[in-house]
């Protein structure tokens, strides 16, 4: 705050130090009109495209949104924009008309423009924050005239792709006996048993569950989304409105889950007000609701968990023998009788289960509300100076969300069968029926963020040639969430000085002075020092006229960003005390706490360090046809503080009680380097207008210095990618004991034949952690996307496409690691016998731990090379001689398609949500 008040001060006195030439100043209303696409904006301002620094992408939704709509903003981002993805360097700072929030915050109609800021030199006027560069979304704003109006209604349906394949009962009884005999154990099921479930003569006796099948599911759920906006005003006072509306239903068709719902409401206004000649004013709002209901359980997760025949969910009343006079009353008497004719089934040992959930169990109401405010004033001082304006802005930002629900209590029935199945002898009765229809209220959790900056800046041009800006910003934040004890604070000083000769020649320094309360007294102010330069090269003689070349700009920046952002808590510079482990006595009557130490302090303890060069280049090429813009970069996050273990004697820390000496020091340091880039072609063939785009990112990342102490250097996670994926090499399955014998010993449990086989990577002859090494990396180093629009007359056909290629994948979920009881999924039908030891694709079934199989290694590897075809859209605009003399001026109707095709070698995985 002192920071904040200093920089206020620093901005009145620098009016100052300008002096009172005579020049001529930038066009104020220009840059503060709304709707002008050839304005962009950037930290605190707004620039002109073809001054615009480098290393900063930008995206005006209305020029694709009739073609392409959509409502999540950043959807197929990756084939508009190179480097997107702000070079992966982590969670990018997201700001909404400059107030730190969530994307989804927003829905694509209501932005008028998006910019990535990438470069250390775009991004840091936001100060330590930034430092994973911004994506800074700006909403639309009223222009003064006649009043507009639009409407746009969206209505689909969503068919999966795919479900989860899982066994049925007899099949999964079949192969848990063939587990059983790899154990060594006698089998379970009889084939008198596997029989009866195989031929679901009696579903209900011998149950055979699918949670995946039509019984319980629709074969699709629709999505609704409308929205309107009204905009317009005088010079004096503008306005943008929206009201935007979207619900989904769901897939689940029973019970409560035919109710099940997702409702967001959002509303937004805009108001701009000119109050003089000098000083304008503005007001934004904001509200969104999001509203779901669901049944009480969760439906898909135990759907992924529970065996097919552990019990019959419905019991049907008509099979209950009419002698069976307590079982009748069961009948008579419960408060869950679906459909007039079944009763909820379970068993002792599964009192409640997903489908009684849904039909008995209650429903859920998940409710999220925010409220966003910001308002600010722009004032014109060029009664003191030409060319000198101030600018300040408040927001305030509150979120809740809470949760309703009706729980209720519900019987479950365990049928006994007479000996031909076809009558109900008698039931068993589990729990009873409750439904008091108490509303429960949980789950409350609060949000509140307060953001305001102050700005001064200067525009001047002299002689016509020389254009000089400069800003000196005071910015600053806090926010506090449910269990916070403290604010969360980011504040910080900004200086920039830009100078451009004729918009050829350009120059920018920029830097910031942060500080930080993650920091200790002594290091929590620091200064991060950027500087920017360009060159229009099409402006030179040897260029200019030439019609090959229509523009070209040359641009590279460097700087150093400070930062806390790799902090993961608050007072890493200070000692840090615990309770720990216990011990008692006297029986367990008395207890005693063991107080353990954490960590050492370090008040030396500084931020982390962005340091960067990138080098751009922009042009459009053959008289406007082909526009082009590139990014290389190179940056290097220094200085990531770490508890340095392998620094001190082992014997600093312990397990038991836990505790450590060891401080935090800057220790750890990453590379990222890599080049993004954009194409975009223009070019009219007849009577069709055609515009092909193609983007992309490509980032390779370095782990240059790790807290590690390896004895084996190719264990080391320093000169690996970032994301390197670390585990074993497998070769093959053992084939029987002999080759277990001749192997190497594994720490990882008792092996049989049929388990993964293991390299041994330093030869000593026993399997262990030690034989680690890298197996793939979790992200893809080069991501990309396609976009494609041909327009004939009132129809245009827009296609979208995107991709990755380089990441890794791992099968380590249920799904894929089945062992002991767990449920059984399609995969197993590869495992490995004796009898299939030649084609196996799995490695043995096992009733007990299978520690050696089920854990990262490339036996479960896979890769995750994909090309999707993400979205093609057909619209036809209506004539305008249809609508002569309506109110409608403009009406665009459109089918499309969403998710269409993927292209991969491994798309049955990559298309399975478990």
């Amino acid at each position: 705050m002192k920071l904040i008040r200093i920089g206020i001060f620093l901005c009145v006195m620098a009016a100052g130090f300008f002096p009172k030439a005579a020049g001529q100043t930038a066009d104020m209303k220009k840059s503060i009109t709304p709707g002008n696409d050839s304005l962009v904006h950037v930290a605190y301002r707004t620039v002109g495209k073809q001054d615009l620094p480098g290393a900063i992408s930008i995206l005006n939704p209305s020029e694709y949104l009739d073609k392409n709509y959509g409502t999540y903003p950043l959807e197929g981002i990756n084939a508009f924009v190179g480097g997107s993805n702000l070079w992966n360097m982590g969670a990018s700072l997201v700001l909404v008309d400059g107030v730190p929030r969530d994307a989804s915050d927003v829905i694509a109609s209501e932005i008028a423009q998006i910019s990535f800021l990438k470069g250390a030199n775009a991004v840091v006027l936001y100060g330590s924050r930034a430092a994973n560069g911004v994506t800074l979304i700006t909403t639309k704003r009223g222009v003064a005239g006649k009043i507009k109006r639009s409407v746009r209604v969206n209505s689909g349906i969503n068919v999966p792709k795919s479900y989860p394949e899982y066994l049925g009962s007899a099949e999964y009884m079949k192969y848990y006996n063939q587990a059983l005999k790899n154990d060594g154990l006698v089998a379970l099921y009889d084939d008198a048993t596997i029989g009866n479930y195989a031929s679901h003569s009696n579903p209900y006796e011998y149950p055979d569950v699918d949670y995946y099948s039509s019984d319980y599911l629709r074969k699709m759920y629709n999505t609704h989304s409308a929205n309107a906006e009204i905009s317009g005003g005088s010079e004096r006072a503008r306005f943008y409105t929206l009201i935007g509306f979207q619900n989904q239903n769901s897939l689940l068709n029973i019970g409560e889950g035919k109710n099940e719902y997702s409702t967001r409401l959002n509303v937004r206004g805009n108001v701009d007000l000119k109050l003089n000649d000098f000083i304008s004013t503005y007001v934004n709002i904001s509200t969104v609701f999001n509203d779901n209901r669901n049944a009480v359980g969760n439906y898909w997760n135990q759907a992924t968990s529970l065996r097919p025949n552990l019990y019959a969910p419905l019991i049907p009343i008509g099979m209950i023998d009419g002698n069976a006079a307590e079982s009748q009353t069961y009948a008579s008497t419960s408060h869950h009788v679906i459909d007039g004719s079944y009763l909820l089934g379970g068993s002792q040992q599964y009192l409640t289960n997903p489908i009684a959930d849904a039909y008995a169990g209650g429903h859920n109401n998940n409710v999220n509300r925010k409220f966003q405010y910001s308002a600010g004033v722009d004032i014109d001082l060029k009664g003191i100076l030409k060319g000198l304006t101030l600018h300040g802005q408040m927001g305030v930002d509150y979120a809740n969300s809470y949760a309703t629900s009706i729980n209720n209590k519900y019987a479950v029935y365990s049928a006994a069968w007479n000996t031909t199945g076809d009558t109900i002898t008698g039931l068993t009765k589990y729990n009873k029926d409750a439904n008091d229809g108490t509303q429960n209220l949980g789950n409350t959790w609060n949000d509140q963020i307060t953001d305001f900056n102050v700005h001064m800046d200067y525009v001047n041009t002299f002689n016509l040639k020389h254009n000089v800006s400069a800003m000196l910003v005071g910015a600053g934040m806090l926010r506090r969430q449910t269990g916070d004890y403290q604010y969360r604070t980011n504040s910080n000083l900004g200086l920039q000085f830009a100078y451009n000769y004729d918009h050829r020649y350009y120059a920018d320094f920029s830097g910031a002075i942060v500080n930080s309360t993650k920091l200790s007294a002594s290091n929590r102010v620091a200064f991060s020092p950027t500087l920017g330069l360009g060159w229009l090269v099409s402006e030179e003689g040897f260029l200019k006229g030439s019609s090959a070349i229509n523009r070209l700009k040359l641009s590279a920046s460097a700087g150093i960003v400070n930062t806390d952002l790799n902090f993961n808590d608050y007072y890493l510079y200070d000692e840090m005390y615990t309770q720990t482990d216990y011990f008692s006595w006297s029986d367990g009557n008395y207890i005693n706490r063991a107080t353990s130490k954490q960590r050492r302090q370090n008040t030396n303890l500084t931020y982390a360090k962005r340091k960067e060069v990138n080098f751009g280049v922009e042009g459009s090429l053959f008289r406007n046809l082909l526009d082009v813009k590139a990014t290389a970069f190179l940056i290097k996050k220094d200085g990531i503080p770490v508890q340095n273990n392998t620094l001190y004697p082992s014997y600093f820390s312990t397990l038991y009680p836990t505790s450590s000496f060891v401080p935090y020091t800057n220790v750890v340091a990453d590379s990222y380097e890599g080049l993004d880039f954009q194409i975009s072609l223009h070019e009219k063939i007849g009577e069709v207008n055609l515009i092909v785009g193609a983007a992309g990112t490509y980032v390779a990342t370095e782990a240059l210095k790790r807290d590690e102490l390896y004895a084996d250097t190719y264990r080391n996670r320093a000169g690996k990618p970032i994301d390197a994926i670390f585990g074993l090499q497998n070769e093959g399955f053992y084939a029987d004991q002999a080759d277990i014998d001749n192997s190497p010993v594994t720490k990882f449990g008792t092996v049989k034949p049929g388990d993964i086989k293991y390299k041994d990577q330093n030869g000593d002859k026993v399997i262990d952690e030690r034989d680690e090494v890298m197996i793939g990396r979790w992200a893809s180093p080069f991501s990309f996307g396609l976009h494609f629009t041909a327009q004939w007359k009132n129809l245009s056909l827009f296609v979208l496409g995107t991709g990755s290629v380089g990441g890794t994948g791992v099968k380590s979920n249920d799904y894929y690691w089945v062992s002991g009881s767990k449920k059984y999924s399609a995969v197993v039908r590869g495992s490995w016998t004796e009898e299939t030891k030649a084609t196996a694709t799995y490695p043995r079934l096992t009733t007990l731990s299978a520690d050696n199989n089920f854990r990262y290694s490339d036996f479960w590897t896979y890769s995750t090379d994909r090309i999707d075809i993400s979205k093609i859209q057909l619209t036809y605009s209506l004539p305008k001689v249809i609508l002569n003399n309506s109110f409608v001026k403009n009406a665009n109707i459109y089918v499309s398609g969403n998710n269409l095709l993927t292209i991969a070698k491994n798309k049955d995985i990559l298309n399975l949500n478990v």
